[in-house]
């Protein structure tokens, strides 16, 4: 069985993918590639404790295992040495984009108030959940989730400029210009 958002984008968002944007072919089509996470956390090598929970929190939400990122240089001005934990981060491919994004519509877009478009890179929709306590499986976990920093959402497309993003966009998410 289909989700309500990936039945949407087949039946509707492709047809007037291709009305609006007069491609010749079904294979031109823009579509989201990817959906990345990210979770930076400088002081990951002093509180063990707050890095499970972060893992634990990516895990919870997207039923994935989350990669440690590292830094790769030393910092003076941030205080970091290299190879020390600097966060978590998930990329989500495939059939889980609109699991995802369902929860991000239903859940957290109507608590957000501002959705800031990248538009140096023109592919690319970034904005960030202050509050994870949004999402419903955390809910019950109030204690663990309470002091976590904002995880940062990016979702890449393969569009070739900007009014297709926002054409895209504008299909699942409902966005203004």
């Amino acid at each position: 069985m289909e989700k309500n958002l990936q039945n949407h984008y087949k039946n509707v968002t492709i047809y007037d993918l291709l009305t609006k944007l007069n491609f010749k072919n079904i294979f031109e089509i823009s579509r989201i590639t990817k959906i990345c996470l990210n979770i930076g956390f400088k002081d990951a090598n002093l509180e063990k404790k707050k890095l499970i929970n972060i893992i634990l929190l990516l895990k919870l939400i997207i039923n994935q295992k989350p990669f440690i990122t590292k830094s790769k240089k030393n910092n003076i001005f941030f205080k970091i040495k290299k190879n020390s934990i600097i966060g978590c981060k998930i990329t989500i491919r495939k059939k889980n984009i609109f699991n995802f994004l369902e929860k991000i519509i239903y859940f957290i877009l109507p608590n957000i108030d501002k959705i800031n478009f990248n538009l140096k890179n023109q592919n690319i929709l970034n904005f960030q959940i202050k509050n994870v306590l949004y999402f419903f499986e955390l809910k019950t976990e109030f204690i663990k989730f309470k002091n976590i920093p904002p995880i940062d959402i990016s979702v890449h497309t393969n569009v070739k400029n900007n009014a297709e993003l926002f054409i895209l966009l504008n299909s699942i998410f409902l966005l203004k210009k």
